[in-house]
């Protein structure tokens, strides 16, 4: 569940925790300025009730929070309400329908996409892959189907990632890499446990680690030196991979466009 679902699902709050849920929610276009110390100043509450709340909606504490909050409001401008990423059509729909509902789902997920991304961040990631010896993929599921398109432009321009989880092999693979290496981690939910243990092991060897994920909770952020975190739209009960392949296929091919611009 989002954030701003759970603020606004306000059984859970006690009296002063909802009190300064409805100012945040009330007042976002301050958010940016805001300090814990101001938020207690004008809620009349204080910074151990913040930081309560901010545990109760499972962050580590106010900055996080805020930081959460800021990129969900931001990329709440670019929803249209109706579209349902994880079913974006029903059964019996028209034709017409379906081409309207998959253009919907498409454009609006770009659009939220690019208003999430952090170009130092890609840049600095693009760095990483250039300077790397040799760069491993650890994908699985469509996931990996993603990734073999990034691999398979790679090859065009002379860079040969190697997908480390192709064959089941990616923990001898990840006790391979070395610091002069490159890891890049495509997960959605980030729950696999075989990539748990790649990352650690890389951690270890010191390998520099790029995660691409929606879990913006996953302690797998804190580990990796460079993170993209994509919207999390996508529930359990999805039809099809749409938006999360969607998301993971544009991030990888602006990464590709400026490996190739620099070549």
């Amino acid at each position: 569940m989002k954030l701003l679902e759970k603020m606004k699902n306000k059984d859970n709050f006690t009296y002063s925790e909802g009190v300064i849920v409805e100012y945040l929610l009330n007042h976002h276009k301050d958010l940016f300025e805001l300090s814990i110390n101001e938020l207690a100043k004008k809620t009349y509450t204080s910074n151990a009730t913040i930081i309560r709340l901010c545990r109760k909606l499972g962050l580590d504490g106010y900055k996080t929070m805020k930081t959460v909050l800021l990129n969900e409001l931001e990329a709440q401008k670019y929803i249209v309400k109706n579209i349902d990423y994880s079913v974006p059509f029903q059964e019996n729909e028209s034709t017409q329908d379906i081409f309207n509902s998959l253009f919907s789902l498409y454009r609006e997920s770009i659009n939220i996409i690019q208003s999430q991304l952090d170009e130092q961040e890609i840049e600095k990631i693009v760095e990483c892959i250039i300077q790397s010896k040799r760069i491993f993929i650890y994908a699985i599921g469509d996931a990996k189907i993603t990734s073999q398109g990034f691999i398979n432009k790679m090859i065009k321009i002379n860079y040969f990632p190697i997908l480390a989880t192709e064959n089941q092999e990616e923990l001898h693979i990840a006790k391979q890499m070395t610091k002069d290496d490159c890891a890049l981690f495509i997960t959605y939910g980030a729950k696999q446990r075989r990539l748990q243990e790649c990352v650690n092991i890389a951690r270890q060897r010191r390998v520099p680690c790029v995660l691409m994920t929606a879990n913006a909770q996953t302690p797998l952020i804190k580990k990796c030196e460079y993170h993209i975190v994509i919207p999390d739209y996508e529930h359990d009960e999805k039809i099809a991979t749409f938006y999360s392949q969607l998301a993971f296929l544009y991030i990888f091919s602006l990464i590709y466009s400026l490996i190739y611009n620099r070549r």
